[in-house]
């Protein structure tokens, strides 16, 4: 629902102002945050932060446009159900971790099913809140983005940051049986600290080219 309909202006207004400037939107999810992207020409940094603010903090779900993309997430399901590579990166959290992390990306079609636009509007009341965002942009100064970003967010709502969900890191193993003549292997492992320690990101990051690189020769 990202990037739709806001109460400001309809999803057409919208990606014409997208296209009136060259500009490129997108939005993106995992398990531990959701992100809105603007890309388009310095020059237009109030409208790309306008645009984005707006998305991001008055959608208006359409309840056409919320049962549209309901159809569509059907869609990915069945298409990722098909794909046994994309499963097993889901077993893999799913056995690996006791908790949080544990619970899949992607929802299951009953799940799909009891979503409507009031759940969509209970979500981003308890989850935009001013703890739980981040604004960042490069290539703009930043007393100038602050300029314009401080009237569009000064009000959001200072609540109490909540408790983070607990999770552990248990390891485990996971098989299944499929009806396919190729066969596909994952192997992971904890890092311990994570992203959250700048070395150990800087280890891994460069673990993940090597290893990368290995494999494509």
């Amino acid at each position: 629902m990202a990037f739709k309909s806001t109460v400001n202006r309809t999803h057409l207004q919208l990606v014409r102002e997208v296209e009136a400037i060259g500009g490129n939107v997108s939005a993106s999810a995992s398990r531990e945050q959701m992100s809105y992207t603007y890309d388009a020409l310095k020059s237009y940094t109030p409208e790309m932060v306008e645009v984005l603010i707006d998305s991001v903090r008055n959608p208006a779900f359409l309840d056409w446009e919320v049962k549209e993309q309901l159809q569509n997430i059907k869609s990915e399901i069945a298409d990722v159900s098909a794909n046994p590579q994309g499963l097993l990166l889901e077993a893999l959290h799913s056995v690996g971790y006791s908790g949080a992390l544990a619970k899949p990306l992607m929802a299951s079609e009953s799940a799909v099913n009891r979503l409507d636009v009031s759940s969509l509007e209970e979500f981003v009341a308890e989850h935009y809140t001013a703890p739980r965002m981040v604004l960042a942009a490069s290539g703009v100064d930043h007393d100038a983005l602050i300029s314009v970003v401080e009237p569009l967010l000064s009000d959001l709502p200072c609540v109490k940051r909540p408790e983070e969900p607990k999770y552990v890191y248990v390891g485990g193993d996971y098989r299944c049986q499929a009806d396919s003549p190729n066969t596909y292997i994952a192997l992971a492992f904890e890092v311990p600290g994570g992203w959250n320690q700048e070395k150990t990101a800087m280890v891994v990051t460069v673990l993940q080219v090597f290893l990368t690189t290995v494999e494509m020769i």
